[in-house]
């Protein structure tokens, strides 16, 4: 276990664990055929009974995440199966910074499920690390556009916001495992902090649990593709090329009667894929998962808001996770937001942002109702005001309504605030690297300081879990 941790869970899950067990059993005759087709019975299936006024300073909510904890415990008994998380943020996650390092820690103790959701067109602050992406300027790329301020439609979009099409046809997409990503101001940070003990330790993140190749990467078993039609049938020629170095082949026609279709592939033992694409569909997602582990998608919404999510077609959202069919959805958002409610760009208020944030939740838990939502909330932003950085209300206002919605509406809260111990905090917290000089955005030291807290939080959370 790293050793950047946060304080232990707190006495309250303790007192909640027994009003639940003594509830459950004076309602038990009444709730029998509920429990009886629950895998988890009592505290770990209620939401929290609390007023949002008894838990505003709490580190951590727990919400729905028993649903998440007992695919956990399932994996962890019979190592087989994978567990999908997947992972929205803003520019805090530029360049799998804070990212990368939580897909390590999750791999490190539940095994390698594969890279997740694919890249088709790379930049600098959506590369994935741990991966090589050898796509060549074959695809265009839709993304939601900036300043989208109204939430207009976005017919092209898929479930993630992002999707991807073929400039022409056979268009190929290449993608390859790679060694373990090393960064330079990681290592920087461990030599200095030799030197400087009260700051937090960022050990290196140890291989896969069963990991054939150490930390290099397991190979992939099955590729799954998430497409739309482009106009016409398409036809997908796969070529991969296994461990021993011999190259295999497959072919699909895939045929659109409406909506999205979900294409899958045997793989087994790829170290490297091509994917050809003929017809020009729209690609929504290209996943690649081994046969046991967890596997983890980074979405990074670089200017963007969270909301502006709900330009996605409704049933083009629907579809595509119903296919994907994640186990978790992390969101990380909030800096983009409080600029645009500190300057009232066009209208934004409080009450806006919050009705924005309960419907695209809804639509979240009405696509995916089995899946686990995990909120994790801003740190404090400072802005530069009359000469220095000074906390503003507007970035208050986002943090406040972040957690009061996801106790509301039983989602998982992590408050980044409360852990890097609110506006004093974040000034330490830049003098010691973890912060960049702009005083919101991460270093990667800073990403993987968030990242193992954000995972110790929920490690320990797990095991007092499977001790109700």
């Amino acid at each position: 276990m790293n050793q950047v941790k946060p304080a232990p869970i707190s006495a309250f899950l303790r007192a909640r664990s027994l009003w639940g067990r003594l509830n459950t059993t004076i309602r038990i005759a009444s709730l029998l055929p509920l429990l009886v087709s629950l895998q988890c019975s009592g505290i770990k299936d209620q939401p929290d009974p609390r007023p949002f006024e008894a838990v505003e300073n709490d580190l951590f909510l727990r919400g729905d995440l028993h649903r998440f904890y007992a695919k956990l415990e399932k994996l962890q008994k019979e190592k087989k199966g994978v567990i999908r998380v997947l992972f929205f943020g803003d520019s805090v996650i530029w360049g799998d910074c804070l990212t990368v390092r939580l897909k390590r820690d999750f791999q490190r103790d539940f095994g390698d499920g594969g890279r997740g959701l694919l890249r088709l067109v790379d930049w600098a602050p959506t590369r994935l690390m741990d991966h090589s992406n050898l796509t060549s300027g074959a695809f265009e790329k839709k993304k939601i556009p900036f300043e989208s301020f109204q939430i207009p439609t976005f017919p092209d979009l898929g479930f993630t916001g992002f999707s991807y099409r073929p400039f022409r046809e056979g268009g190929q997409s290449v993608q390859a495992i790679a060694p373990h990503t090393g960064n330079y101001d990681v290592r920087h940070y461990q030599k200095t902090q030799k030197t400087h003990p009260d700051w937090p330790t960022i050990d290196d993140v140890g291989p896969p649990r069963d990991a054939k190749f150490g930390t290099d990467g397991e190979s992939w078993n099955r590729l799954q593709l998430i497409l739309r039609s482009g106009g016409q049938p398409a036809n997908l020629h796969v070529r991969y090329e296994d461990e021993t170095g011999q190259w295999n082949s497959q072919k699909k026609e895939v045929s659109f009667s409406g909506g999205c279709q979900s294409v899958e592939f045997a793989i087994p033992g790829a170290r490297k894929v091509e994917v050809t694409f003929m017809g020009r569909p729209w690609i929504d997602g290209m996943a690649v998962e081994t046969d046991a582990g967890v596997s983890f998608s980074s979405i990074v919404m670089r200017g963007l808001h969270q909301a502006w999510l709900l330009g996605v077609p409704e049933a083009q959202m629907q579809c595509g996770y119903r296919a994907y069919k994640p186990d978790l959805i992390i969101f990380q958002f909030g800096i983009n937001e409080s600029q645009t409610l500190h300057y009232a760009v066009e209208g934004f208020t409080a009450e806006k942002y919050e009705g924005q944030l309960r419907r695209l939740y809804g639509r979240l838990q009405k696509a995916v109702p089995e899946a686990s939502i995990l909120v994790l909330g801003p740190w404090d932003r400072l802005l530069k005001q009359n000469g220095s950085f000074q906390p503003y209300q507007a970035h208050t206002t986002v943090r406040q309504i972040q957690k009061r919605v996801a106790h509301d509406l039983n989602l998982a809260y992590f408050d980044g605030y409360i852990f890097f111990e609110r506006t004093g905090g974040i000034r330490k917290a830049v003098s010691r690297g973890l912060i960049q000089m702009d005083y919101t955005h991460v270093t990667y030291p800073g990403g993987h300081y968030v990242a193992d807290a954000l995972y110790n939080q929920l490690i320990d959370d797990y095991r007092a879990w499977l001790q109700e």
